[in-house]
């Protein structure tokens, strides 16, 4: 373990807090004691630290912000993004700890082995994997995009487990996928995936910083804004051998083509069976809005047992670009629930 100290990050992070003060922690014993609340003020103090979760192909990554004592919040974040996607917010929390995962293929986590395409189910896998690594018996999840749709099939899946679940901007209903055209797409998966893993026998093309920075901006539909993208890059980039400062995206370039969007029917028999508290936050100009996909999303709304719904200013990145809109409802939301 070590500490992790990003001054390019304080620029982003002293917009929200007054003072962020990083200093070491040893690891301490990791069981599932019932955590205190902490103070906004008190999270903003606390010690950030990388973790490393075993798992068969190496090696789950993570940030783990607090008293590593206590059993976490857990975070996941979105697709092609990683765990640096909470930088902003995990220090407005009112938790004492706060774990950060990279999902396999993302941020500093090992890749999977070249064997096939990713499948969603995948990610579903290693949540029960970290789930079973630290031994919890129920936890909270907090997730963005594709991370809360994650969260949301496990909560399905795995009912009794799960304490609270915060849906950041679900990607759930953005997963959709028509029943008549699931084989299409799960052939076209196939297929690029292939296409890719014979690209990989050349290096990846090398861009400036700069040109990463507009790169990824443009590819994420200007949800975060620049800064936002500078904050996911920090995690998310490698340096090129050859020098020259010339970078590459470090994430697993097959996650492009995963297999296993959603139907229409597999989304709306999870949502009942969900029986944990749920906070759903929709950004006012996020990517739910509009067609059929919106419709599916707030039909999951009625159908959760326990469901929280608020429409909250800012895009399918709020809580990254403007934490101080979402912060305040997880505050108040997580004080309901046993974390």
């Amino acid at each position: 373990m070590f500490l992790v100290v990003q001054p390019q990050h304080l620029s982003v992070m002293f917009r929200h807090i007054s003072r962020l003060i990083f200093r070491g922690l040893q690891q301490k014993n990791r069981g599932s004691q019932c955590c205190r609340f902490a103070t906004v003020s008190e999270m903003a103090k606390l010690q950030v630290q990388e973790v490393q979760i075993p798992v068969p192909w190496g090696h789950v990554a993570g940030k783990w912000w607090g008293d590593c004592s206590v059993q976490p919040l857990l975070g996941l974040h979105g697709w092609e993004d990683n765990a640096n996607t909470f930088d902003t917010l995990a220090p407005l929390l009112s938790v004492p700890s706060f774990l950060a995962v990279d999902l396999m293929g993302h941020g500093l986590s090992s890749f999977f082995p070249a064997i096939g395409a990713h499948h969603f189910i995948d990610a579903v896998i290693l949540l029960r994997r970290i789930v079973d690594h630290f031994k919890w018996t129920k936890f909270s999840v907090v997730g963005h995009s594709y991370g809360s749709t994650v969260a949301f099939v496990y909560s399905a899946l795995y009912p009794d487990d799960v304490d609270a679940y915060v849906s950041i901007d679900c990607a759930r209903s953005l997963m959709l996928v028509q029943e008549e055209n699931l084989l299409d797409n799960i052939r076209n998966c196939l297929d690029r995936t292939l296409a890719i893993e014979k690209r990989l026998a050349s290096d990846p093309p090398k861009y400036t910083y700069e040109e990463l920075l507009e790169l990824v901006y443009a590819g994420s539909r200007k949800s975060p804004t620049r800064d936002s993208c500078g904050v996911l890059l920090q995690r998310g980039i490698k340096e090129s051998s050859q020098g020259e400062r010339m970078y590459f995206l470090s994430r697993d370039p097959r996650l492009k083509p995963w297999i296993g969007a959603l139907t229409e029917d597999f989304i709306l028999a999870c949502a009942p069976r969900i029986k944990c508290r749920v906070l759903n936050i929709r950004g006012s100009v996020g990517f739910l809005h509009g067609d059929k996909r919106e419709e599916v999303y707030l039909r999951t709304l009625d159908l959760m047992q326990r469901s929280e719904f608020y429409d909250v200013d800012g895009s399918h990145h709020l809580h990254l670009n403007n934490p101080e809109n979402v912060a305040p409802l997880i505050n108040k939301f997580l004080r309901g629930s046993n974390l």
